[in-house]
């Protein structure tokens, strides 16, 4: 069958079976309204012994007549009673408001009690309750048919609300006529479908598909509809083997049909609350309303109602009190299709009033026309009929548009007044923005746009960080964004391409499931979050409020900040990107600049020169060197600047690879090339120099070669401090050496001075041997004083300063070398002022530089010569106390 056919058929069946059941429910009124049930005020059960009291109802005629919870009940005049339905059966023969006698045994002993029987409470609240429920229900379906006829879920819904109906607004009256087993039946097939219609429209909504575990709920919940309706149809035909009584029976299966009822809403509306949300923000929201409804309405009904009744209980008129709660759920339902498109209500006014005004201006014009002129060209136009109604047509169609537009306009104008200019340029705006490459004006620029534009109380702008891993606020009106981490404009389903907007109604009672994310979403209290995309990536938000009348913002509007998002995201890509250009830049420059500073840092001179051995890089060091200026060299062939002896050294290795080093190369100052010889009395000029030289290959990143690095280290004071270093070496061992000699020569002086001293005990009485003897000892004590002096000055003495003698240091000294001077005809003359002050330095040293100017004087004397020494207090220049040492000599010079 065809679509539209099969479309067809549906709508004529549920139209046919919602006249059925109206006309059901008016008739189902009717009889409720006349019906009077009589009623002993006591719930009678089946216990298995026979008929017991299970509840009395306080006030009621039982109650009156002393009837209690226990009392089991054998006959009611006189006619015996085995099952609960006979009790009905013989009051409603018996009548209301006449007398019964009721046989009871109670505790073992039988009972006859008169009473007088009541009628049943007709609960006219909940009875009209219920209508009023089912009505909602009815009235909501066909209002969602009407409007909707083809979209997904309508018929499915408005059968739900046909069932609904159904449940709520028949009730049986036991009269069992025709029209009351009309009712009986169709409140059974309602209290079994109505639980599985809402639990596939919870599972389907809102694009009408059901998932591989949803069609599984969904045929499972049909099953068990059809199950219990079956099994009531079976039993009522006496076509099923039942244990117990059929009344027994029909109980237990009202107690599974509300099981599964309460157990079916209460999944629905969980499916509902905590499903997959849709991606559609209005329809994510209508999902929320409907859950928020299904929830609160099946709950207390489910809790106080339906449970009891499961487990036995017969409910009472405190639990049936709960049946006011399932309101919730139509009033959600209403309240979500009302809200679903009221923010667009006064738009589509407008729009329809522009079309309205535009039509009814062009009918007035045209009549009037005809009016005024067809008397007069009546005679002139005979014939001419149908081509003036064409003409009529034609002229409508090309001034419709444009009278509707300018009507549209005024109206737009009249209501947005000074807003109106600026939502006309905003388009504008959106193109020109790819013109500015600021991103902080740009951003400044489009929040002042859209406050105007829209005329929005709170507006926030939400991009990307740095690393792309969050968004941070970077421009807010109305609102302290400050500190908030937004994770819930980071979850897939916002940053989903078919994500047009995040909608929250009420931003302080959002149904967000993080803690942190519903509260953000409350302080921000914006109720859109329009992304900004670029090449399917999310770069920005932009969240909004209401408008300063307190309204929502119309499709209209939220269409002008979609269009302006894409040109706002291009342009702050682009900013984005010239700004990196521009931080790669500076960061190449810094990077440039700080490695010339690390190859001007360097004590080595650095040239690089290309592939002709033009210099293109010429360090401070070089310059130091060869005292040429750097710009000097720059561009220069290093054979215009260099000795041809050492570009003849750089030529022997320009064919080979790797690094090459040239060992202490002496570079003479006259080998230069004439331009760029040093004079000869600069530093430059003076001598040779030693230089180190390295000279390695500069290679591009592909290792094509582009020139050579040539490194020269100036290591000519190095070689003379090395020289020196090789003196030290040499003095030092032999002055180790004299330390050895002067060790072992000063065992057999102490022996000798041992010896003469003792056998100068032995010739005390010879004076001319005691004489012999004494010279012997004083001269041996003079020689280990000599050698104690060589010994001490051998030694290695520590470079710490400390107090020295400077008396006693010069003594100790020429006491070292007076073989020397004796032997050399040097005669000695000393004047050292007594108590001469300590002084800090160090004594090995001193001795060493006394040593050399001793023997300095002695080497530049002819024999026979005078060598002063004079030691005294002086004072220097600052006023500082110090000794002075003088050292003459006769001799011609150092």
């Amino acid at each position: 069958m065809p679509e539209g056919r099969q479309l067809r058929f549906g709508t004529v069946a549920l139209g046919a079976l919602t006249v059925l059941l109206v006309l059901a429910a008016l008739g189902n009124l009717a009889q409720r309204i006349e019906v009077v049930r009589p009623d002993d005020g006591v719930v009678w059960v089946d216990e298995g012994a026979g008929v017991a009291a299970a509840r009395v109802e306080p006030g009621g005629a039982g109650a009156r007549m002393g009837l209690r919870v226990g009392d089991r009940l054998i006959a009611i005049s006189g006619v015996r009673i085995d099952e609960p339905i006979e009790v009905l059966r013989v009051l409603d023969r018996i009548g209301p408001w006449n007398r019964a006698r009721y046989s009871v045994e109670r505790e073992g002993s039988r009972l006859d009690v008169e009473l007088v029987v009541g009628t049943a409470p007709r609960r006219a609240a909940i009875g009209a309750f219920q209508g009023v429920l089912g009505c909602a229900y009815l009235l909501i379906g066909a209002f969602v048919l009407y409007r909707r006829k083809r979209g997904p879920m309508v018929r499915h819904f408005y059968a739900f609300c046909l069932s609904s109906f159904a449940l709520f607004a028949l009730g049986y009256t036991g009269e069992l006529d025709l029209l009351d087993r009309f009712v009986y039946w169709a409140d059974v097939w309602a209290t079994a479908l109505t639980p599985a219609l809402f639990v596939h429209f919870c599972l389907a909504f809102p694009g009408g598909r059901l998932s591989a575990r949803g069609r599984f709920f969904v045929l499972a919940a049909y099953v068990g509809a059809a199950a219990l309706i079956l099994a009531t149809h079976l039993a009522a035909a006496g076509m099923l083997e039942i244990e117990g009584t059929l009344v027994g029976f029909r109980e237990n299966l009202d107690r599974i049909a509300y099981g599964l009822m309460g157990i079916e809403f209460l999944a629905g509306a969980f499916w509902l609350r905590f499903g997959r949300s849709p991606a559609d923000p209005e329809e994510a929201q209508q999902r929320r309303w409907l859950a928020l409804g299904a929830l609160w309405g099946s709950l207390p009904f489910v809790l106080f109602y339906v449970l009891p009744f499961v487990l036995g209980s017969v409910p009472g008129p405190n639990h049936t009190l709960s049946i006011f709660a399932l309101a919730l759920i139509p009033a959600s339902f209403l309240f979500a299709l009302a809200r679903h498109r009221l923010m667009d209500v006064e738009l589509v006014f407008r729009r329809g009033a522009a079309y309205t005004i535009a039509t009814a201006a062009i009918l007035a014009a045209f009549y009037g026309a005809v009016f005024a002129l067809g008397g007069a060209v009546e005679h002139e136009t005979t014939g001419l009929g149908p081509a003036i109604w064409v003409a009529s047509v034609i002229a409508t169609a090309l001034l419709f548009q444009p009278l509707r537009r300018s009507i549209q306009t005024f109206m737009d104008r009249r209501r947005l007044r000074d807003r109106f200019d600026s939502r006309q340029t905003l388009a504008d705006f959106a193109v020109e923005l790819g013109a500015e490459n600021d991103p902080e004006r740009m951003l400044e620029t489009v929040q002042e746009r859209l406050v105007q534009a829209l005329g929005v109380e709170r507006l926030a702008i939400f991009v990307h960080t740095a690393d792309d891993k969050a968004f941070e606020p970077a421009r807010s009106a109305g609102v302290d964004a400050s500190g908030a981490q937004l994770a819930f404009l980071r979850r897939p389903s916002a940053l989903e391409p078919s994500t047009r907007y995040l909608f929250f109604a009420n931003p302080t009672w959002n149904n967000e499931r993080d803690e942190t994310a519903r509260r953000e979403i409350a302080d921000l209290d914006l109720n859109y979050y329009v992304p900004c995309r670029v090449q399917g990536r999310t770069i920005a938000w932009i969240g909004l409020g209401r408008t300063v009348e307190g309204e929502y913002l119309t499709t209209e509007d939220l269409a002008l900040v979609r269009a302006i998002s894409s040109n706002f995201a291009i342009a702050l890509e682009n900013a984005r990107l010239y700004r990196s250009l521009e931080q790669k830049a500076g960061e190449y420059q810094r990077l440039k600049d700080y490695n010339e500073n690390i190859v001007e840092s360097l004590h080595v001179g650095i040239l690089a020169v290309d592939l002709d051995d033009r210099v293109e890089s010429w360090n401070t060091q070089l310059e130091l060197v060869f005292g040429i200026a750097r710009e000097d060299a720059i561009g220069r062939r290093l054979s215009e600047l260099l000795p041809e002896s050492l570009i003849a050294q750089f030529d022997a290795v320009r064919a080979e690879t790797g690094v090459h080093s040239i060992y202490r190369y002496t570079l003479e100052a006259q080998e230069f090339p004439e331009q760029f010889r040093p004079a000869p009395e600069s530093r430059e000029g003076r001598g040779a120099r030693t230089l180190n030289i390295a000279i390695a290959p500069l290679v591009a990143k592909n290792f094509d070669p582009i020139g050579r690095l040539i490194i020269l280290d100036d290591v000519t004071e190095r070689t003379q401090l090395e020289e020196q270093l090789v003196q030290s070496d040499k003095l030092s061992s032999i002055g180790l050496l004299a330390a050895g000699v002067a060790h072992e020569v000063n065992t057999p002086l102490a022996v000798i001075s041992s010896y003469a001293q003792m056998l100068a005990k032995h010739v005390g009485d010879d004076p001319a041997k005691a004489k012999a003897l004494e010279k012997i000892t004083t001269q041996t004590f003079r020689a280990s004083e000599i050698v104690n002096s060589l010994l001490s000055f051998s030694r290695t003495a520590a470079a710490e300063l400390a107090p020295v003698h400077i008396d006693k240091t010069l003594t100790e000294t020429l006491s070292l070398v007076e073989p020397q001077l004796r032997k050399a005809h040097v005669t000695v003359e000393t004047d050292l002022e007594p108590d001469l002050p300590e002084v800090r330095g160090v004594s090995g040293k001193l001795q060493q530089v006394f040593l050399n100017l001793i023997l300095n004087a002695r080497d530049a004397m002819p024999e026979n010569r005078r060598l002063a020494i004079t030691a005294h207090r002086a004072e220097n220049a600052e006023g500082e106390e110090i000794v002075r040492i003088e050292v003459a000599d006769d001799g011609v010079g150092i």
